[in-house]
């Protein structure tokens, strides 16, 4: 890219996927540039850069992200590496792990909060199928629940 006047912290909130309001998205969304979501997604998010969720959005999903404003409905982990927005209108069912937390009246949360620690860095599936041979959950899941371990062991049985 050429060198210019702008900006360099404009550059960097530009948006690069847009999933718009009419759009339906289910599985495994990866991304290494900004996201918006407009729209509905189910499965898991991970973004190397900036998530913004808008506040008719869904999200049934995982999700990690560098930088993230919400202010939809999110059911599921919410992983953010350095900072986490919620609009007053955003509405979270699920654990949020965060650097950083800034949470606008009227923004709901129910699942459990980690703010403050160093969030482990975002690891690449390249990387980490070169350096472990056994099989790494999905990226952008967080934790495992009681109810996943349970189906996990009577899989592996």
């Amino acid at each position: 890219m050429f060198k210019n006047d702008r900006d360099t912290t404009t550059v960097a909130h530009e948006t690069e996927t847009v999933i718009a309001p009419s759009v339906r998205v289910e599985g495994d969304f990866v991304s290494e540039g900004n996201v918006r979501i407009e729209g509905e997604v189910k499965g898991s998010i991970s973004t190397e850069r900036d998530l913004i969720v808008g506040e008719n959005a869904k999200i049934v999903a995982g999700v990690q992200a560098r930088n993230a404003v919400i202010a939809g409905e999110l059911h599921g982990n919410l992983r953010v590496f350095d900072r986490l927005e919620l609009a007053s209108t955003a509405r979270i069912y699920g654990d949020i792990q965060s650097k950083v937390l800034s949470v606008a009246p009227g923004a709901m949360m129910k699942g459990q909060l980690v703010i403050g620690l160093e969030v482990p860095v975002m690891e690449k599936r390249e990387a980490s199928a070169e350096t472990d041979s056994e099989e790494r959950p999905p990226i952008a899941r967080g934790p495992k629940s009681v109810r996943e371990k349970k189906i996990e062991e009577l899989l592996q049985q």
